[in-house]
């Protein structure tokens, strides 16, 4: 009986060093990961507006320009100047105006707005056989207004186009194709409520 005495403190002393072991060793992992978060570089959070403001264009905004710089002349100026709408926000418009193939525009141009409020403004570009434009505002993922501002068709011998100007007015003209005239025919303004109003 004596003689398994020492045996027995013997076990107990080594199961006690084993979990002593097993407890120094958590502990030192723990420590060497909160090390290694303390030494990562600290990254400022980038923030949705310095995003979005990439993708804005400065008015005014004159719809034959854009035609002249990007698809007639392929200018390297073209996507700096007018830059396209960014994947997700492409989606999120698409999905707000109804996700039909015939509803989805080709290129979506949104406005650096002058009002000081949630409103976006977009300009829907739609090429095919025949081309138009529209302006539509946007208030939380919801269509505040709808206006067609742009129509061509190879067969016809005028043209809609239109400049969107700093004060956020909108004039609408008639272009004649061969000698480029160019007649205003609708003036309209768009309000800080998102509204598209006739002048």
């Amino acid at each position: 009986m004596h003689k398994l005495i020492p045996v027995y403190l013997f076990l107990i002393i080594f199961i006690s060093c084993q979990k002593h072991a097993r407890f120094v060793e958590k502990q030192e992992t723990a420590d060497v990961a909160t090390n290694a978060k303390d030494t990562l570089p600290k990254t400022e959070p980038v923030s949705k507006d310095s995003i979005k403001a990439d993708h804005l264009i400065s008015l005014p905004f004159d719809f034959e320009k854009y035609t002249a710089v990007c698809l007639q002349q392929s200018s390297p100026d073209c996507e700096k100047t007018y830059p396209k709408l960014d994947d997700f926000n492409f989606k999120r418009i698409s999905q707000i105006l109804g996700n039909k193939p015939e509803d989805i525009p080709t290129n979506i141009f949104q406005i650096k707005s002058s009002f000081n409020n949630d409103i976006e403004i977009y300009i829907l570009d739609f090429e095919g056989d025949s081309s138009f434009q529209e302006i539509i505002t946007v208030n939380h993922n919801k269509i505040v207004s709808r206006k067609s501002v742009g129509h061509s068709m190879p067969e016809d011998k005028t043209y809609k186009s239109f400049i969107i100007e700093k004060d956020m007015g909108i004039s609408v003209y008639e272009l004649d194709f061969e000698s480029l005239k160019k007649k205003l025919k609708e003036k309209y303004t768009i309000l800080s409520s998102g509204e598209v109003s006739r002048k």
